[in-house]
């Protein structure tokens, strides 16, 4: 009886020992790459005669996941600031306006520039019902190293229902209710500056 109880919690220990590792990586999440896009929509802007420099929007901090699921922790392609300069310069060149982009202010020289800090972009689904998304920027006027106009903005969804679109999609639907605000206030930023 001893033998058998002593050979039942050694194959017990066993099988412990070798599933335990399996589970924890299991649970672990996985890291995969969110391709970032935007399609502009239509929006109502004012005219702008004046070419615009768009320069790459910095990070608060390095921004290395966009999000996560039960499953994946999802690393942004391109990088979160040149995603959210990139959208901004489809969106603006949708509406007609004649734009550059830039690396950097410095390289913009002496242009109106319109940039941004990025200071969140992240979705998290812990279940299949459970959905929420954030962007977040401070969006700037810049013109001869002169802050013509600032403001930060924030877009937020929280669902409750069965996950059917695209993660970046609804990161994109967040830039779409940010430029929405900012676009505006930033063109009319430009006019009273020319």
């Amino acid at each position: 009886m001893k033998k058998h109880l002593a050979l039942t919690l050694t194959f017990v220990l066993l099988a412990a020992f070798t599933i335990a590792p399996a589970l924890c990586e299991a649970n672990e999440r996985r890291d995969s790459v969110l391709e970032l896009n935007y399609n502009p929509i239509k929006m109502d802007l004012p005219p702008c005669p004046v070419t615009i420099a768009v320069v790459k929007f910095t990070e608060t901090k390095p921004i290395k996941y966009v999000g996560t699921t039960t499953t994946f922790k999802f690393k942004p392609s391109p990088d979160v600031g040149t995603w959210m300069a990139e959208s901004l310069m489809k969106q603006l060149k949708s509406e007609g306006y004649n734009v550059e982009y830039f690396e950097s202010i410095d390289d913009a020289g002496d242009r109106f520039i319109i940039t941004g800090i990025a200071n969140k972009t992240y979705f998290d689904r812990p279940g299949e019902l459970d959905m929420r998304y954030k962007v977040q920027l401070d969006g700037m006027v810049v013109k001869d190293n002169k802050l013509l106009f600032a403001m930060n903005y924030t877009s937020k969804q929280n669902k409750e229902m069965l996950y059917t679109g695209s993660n970046s999609g609804k990161l994109m639907a967040g830039l779409h209710d940010i430029f929405g605000i900012f676009l505006p206030e930033a063109i009319k930023a430009i006019n009273e500056n020319r």
